[in-house]
């Protein structure tokens, strides 16, 4: 699967280098972002919202399509693992893992390709309060690492519990692929600068254990949703 989607993200970025979408080459700018990060489907059982920052590199081609290289972070702190009550088979009642933590980052470098779509859409921007809309195609490789650490064997038989006897941590982390697809707007400030606003959805090739003593499955894929807001500065104008 892996070998697949590299293979499709190295073909469409040839077919893009190769064709006429590349005729008129324009320059190049910077920008940076903050979005707001969800986990969807079972993810939700385990995370709440995180933030998401990066930075990208832009490459303008045609007034067709722009592509990025984006490097991203974001941090799901205090996952729900931590909190989540289990039943003591042994009492029949339920305990929390006082001092357990739940925590997945993600570490990632994309190629996007925003696709202006529309002809009198792409004779806009790159001029003051100007906007334009586009489709936004891409993937990469994501590195992700879900650590939960302190939580409490449920599977004990002594009466009472004891609380200070955890689990070993359980880890999962990976280096894999990921496709993104969505869509946005960008406005222009000034001739050169502009605000670019989007929402995608993140399919990432990924799974993070069952914790079936705190009644969750295995989630895969990883899917998530982000929306938020980003500057970008054009160097050529």
């Amino acid at each position: 699967m892996t070998r697949t989607l590299t293979s499709f993200l190295a073909s469409v970025l040839l077919v893009l280098a190769s064709g006429d979408l590349f005729a008129q080459q324009n320059g190049w700018g910077l920008g940076g972002f903050a979005n707001y990060h969800v986990p969807l489907s079972n993810l939700r059982d385990r995370y709440d919202q995180a933030g998401k920052y990066g930075i990208n590199v832009n490459y303008v081609a045609s007034d067709l399509v722009t592509v990025e290289v984006e490097y991203h972070y974001s941090k799901f702190d205090n996952g729900k693992l931590a909190s989540k009550p289990f039943i003591y088979p042994v009492d029949g009642l339920e305990y929390t893992s006082p001092n357990a933590s739940s925590t997945m980052t993600f570490n990632s470098v994309a190629v996007n390709a925003l696709v202006f779509v529309g002809e009198e859409n792409r004779q806009h921007g790159f001029r003051a309060k100007d906007y334009r809309h586009y489709i936004a195609l891409g993937g990469g490789f994501f590195r992700y690492n879900a650590e939960n650490s302190n939580l409490v064997w449920p599977a004990q038989t002594s009466d009472p519990i004891d609380l200070n006897t955890v689990m070993d941590p359980q880890i999962d982390k990976r280096t894999t692929i990921a496709l993104t697809t969505g869509a946005g707007m960008e406005a222009f400030v000034t001739d050169n600068i502009s605000l670019d606003v989007r929402g995608r959805l993140n399919f990432v090739v990924g799974e993070l254990r069952p914790m079936l003593f705190y009644e969750l499955e295995r989630a895969r894929p990883l899917m998530f949703f982000d929306i938020g807001a980003g500057v970008k500065f054009y160097f050529w104008r």
